[in-house]
């Protein structure tokens, strides 16, 4: 990671998981990101973070817009049901098999982040959503793939 991204910082790295932080830029705003991935085990085959990397969003903290025309409250993300502001970051369809295990984080993840901020910014200005992907059904809620 910090090949590609000097300014990042691992802060947990174990035989089966990495956390991180660093600095992304949208277009405007610089944002702190956290990335977290960890390897599938057999305790906690569940865990989104242990399927694919999750990246959420530190500071600034995301800004909710219940009457955004597109992707109200906030767009292409895995709803926290605890922090709405904290929610992951919907980077890829996970069943389309975009990213696979063998794909380096910083080299993918990454680099979909700092695109998915520049649309957030966007979304935040406009209320529409401009960076495609595959949207929930009308009267479908968003959640964890």
């Amino acid at each position: 990671m910090t090949k590609h991204w000097p300014d990042f910082d691992i802060v947990s790295e174990t035989a089966d998981a990495l956390t991180c932080f660093g600095w992304l830029v949208g277009i405007e705003r610089q944002y702190r990101i956290m990335v977290e991935y960890g390897l599938p085990s057999a305790s906690d085959t569940e865990a989104m973070w242990r399927r694919f990397p999750l990246v959420r969003v530190m500071s600034p903290l995301l800004e909710p817009n219940f009457d955004a025309q597109d992707e109200a409250p906030l767009p292409h993300v895995y709803f926290d049901e605890f922090d709405l502001t904290l929610s992951p970051l919907c980077l890829f369809d996970p069943g389309k098999d975009e990213w696979t295990r063998n794909d380096l984080i910083a080299l993918s993840t990454v680099p979909w982040a700092a695109d998915w901020l520049a649309c957030y910014e966007g979304w935040l200005a406009t209320g529409r959503w401009f960076g495609g992907g595959r949207h929930a059904a009308r009267g479908e809620r968003k959640g964890a793939a």
